[in-house]
């Protein structure tokens, strides 16, 4: 029994084997598509696996009202063609199953954060003999972070059952840069630092800018309004010539309000550059 687990990373959703009907194809994670009017855009489907409760806020999260309808009648329609739609419990949509939850846990433990890793605990429990993991990235990040060591906890479990486990290159999973303690990691983490406390500096100096210009706007901005203020206090008894002055200084101020607004906004164009490139390097900590 073969059987590949979808996730939903582009990087290697489509290189599953939906060619090969020897394989059974398992997905999860509603995602959708307007123009296709589906919530899984896959070739071909044998199971799909819907584990949050289906009115539960985790679902509210991802869909809106409407979509939670449609979500709803996408599940019954494709349990109706043939799919195995996996939930809670039975009765949650009209021909699914319910998720043996008792028997994995009574056989292997209890250590499962995310969809995937019920998936294959599922596949362990039915015999698998090949599980192919495609769209599962698991990249660094704080959601991620738990969810990442149980996907490998049921993957070294499966490879120590025997059975023969694909993953992608392009997948985080069970990978790691160096072999501890027996290669260096060479000037790669060197590297790193370097260029994380160089962006740290650039960020800083942009956040700095910001300030200053956002600042900068909203004086100018004050001091032209104030200048109406001003023309007031005359009570119509200012000559042409100061009405003039006062006219020619609010331009001015105006200018130099929409001057420092662009400058502001290019500032804060750079912080969002730079908050990502930042964020990014904590990915690249992980092969340090």
């Amino acid at each position: 029994m073969q059987i590949a687990i979808m996730g939903t990373a582009p990087s290697s959703r489509f290189l599953a084997p939906f060619d090969d009907p020897t394989w059974d194809i398992w997905a999860c994670s509603p995602c959708y598509d307007v123009n296709k009017k589906t919530f899984c855009e896959l070739p071909r489907i044998n199971r799909f696996f819907e584990l949050h409760r289906l009115d539960g806020e985790e679902l509210r999260g991802k869909l809106n009202e409407q979509e939670l309808v449609e979500y709803h009648a996408w599940l019954k329609q494709i349990a109706k063609d043939g799919c195995t739609v996996v939930t809670q419990k039975a009765d949650d949509i009209e021909g699914g199953i319910a998720y043996p939850l008792a028997e994995v846990t009574m056989k292997f433990g209890r250590y499962i954060t995310n969809t995937i890793s019920y998936m294959i605990a599922a596949a362990i429990l039915e015999g698998a003999t090949k599980i192919g993991i495609y769209g599962v990235d698991m990249a660094a990040s704080e959601e991620y972070g738990s969810q990442r060591p149980s996907c490998e906890f049921w993957i070294g479990l499966a490879t120590g059952l025997g059975i023969e486990v694909i993953i992608p290159e392009t997948s985080d999973l069970m990978k790691a840069r160096q072999l501890y303690a027996f290669e260096q990691p060479g000037a790669f983490p060197a590297k790193l630092r370097v260029r994380q406390a160089e962006l740290s500096q650039r960020l800083s100096k942009a956040k700095l800018e910001a300030e200053m210009h956002g600042r900068a706007c909203a004086a100018a901005t004050a001091a032209a309004e104030e200048l109406d203020n001003v023309v007031k206090l005359f009570n119509g008894e200012a000559t042409p010539e100061r009405l003039a002055d006062i006219g020619s200084r609010k331009e001015r101020l105006l200018l130099d309000a929409q001057q420092a607004a662009h400058h502001h906004q290019e500032s804060r164009d750079v912080m969002l550059a730079l908050t990502g490139a930042e964020e990014d390097t904590k990915y690249w900590e992980q092969w340090t």
